[in-house]
């Protein structure tokens, strides 16, 4: 009797269905390099894909890695060789250098249920306007955000590339000013010089002040952090 109640419990055991064919989300590309791209700007691309399995497949939603970045898609089922399209939105303001963002989509019934894109973008500052007379980058209103407030707390090679590499170059290599990076001028200058005339500027010759009259003034540790990475150019 244990036998045959065995045998007929096995007998009515469900047998589950093998499950059906799943969909695949092929995007045509998975990677977009934005190129060179201005600071502030918000730039698109739009991301084309197929479902290219043999099954339905659901786009339920996308994750970006920051707040920066958003994206815009039908999210529903698409059917077998049914075309797409995601649009990726990047904000790259308050952003520099070279920026990688990535997005994922996340799906249903198909053969990977997270799809990853990526995106890069080479931010450069904006091309600085037609300036009649730099003595007044550090008192004017409109400049001294970029030319002074930006160095706040900063030191040595950070200060100097954030308030002074506008006008001076990077690493002193001029740039509208004169180059700081001259052995044989910086030779003949004592630090006492530097230190005066970054204070008080040399507005005959477009140079504006960075102390006196100026808010907020660079302080005294900031003034000799400049000094010496000025300084460290003619020891190269």
């Amino acid at each position: 009797m244990l036998l045959i109640a065995g045998l007929s419990a096995c007998l009515h055991t469900t047998v589950p269905s093998p499950a059906g064919p799943k969909g695949i989300l092929s995007f045509t590309n998975s990677f977009h390099d934005f190129g060179q791209v201005t600071e502030g700007d918000i730039i698109k691309h739009t991301f084309e894909f197929t479902n290219a399995g043999k099954g339905s497949l659901r786009m339920v939603r996308t994750e970006s890695d920051c707040g920066c970045t958003t994206t815009e898609a039908a999210f529903r089922e698409y059917a077998p060789g049914e075309r797409g399209a995601l649009e990726v939105t990047i904000d790259t303001r308050g952003k520099h250098g070279i920026t990688v963002k990535s997005v994922k989509v996340f799906l249903e019934n198909a053969e990977e249920n997270i799809v990853e894109l990526t995106l890069t973008a080479r931010l450069v500052p904006p091309p600085h306007p037609k300036v009649e007379n730099r003595a007044h980058a550090t008192t004017d209103v409109k400049c001294r955000t970029c030319h002074l407030e930006s160095g706040v707390g900063m030191q040595g090679a950070f200060l100097y590339h954030r308030v002074c590499a506008q006008c001076h170059g990077r690493k002193g290599a001029g740039a509208g000013a004169r180059a700081l990076n001259d052995v044989q001028w910086l030779g003949g200058v004592d630090d006492a010089f530097l230190r005066e005339v970054t204070a008080k500027g040399q507005p005959e010759k477009g140079m504006p002040p960075f102390v006196e009259g100026v808010t907020p003034p660079l302080t005294g540790e900031q003034m000799d952090s400049l000094i010496e990475y000025i300084r460290s150019w003619g020891k190269q």
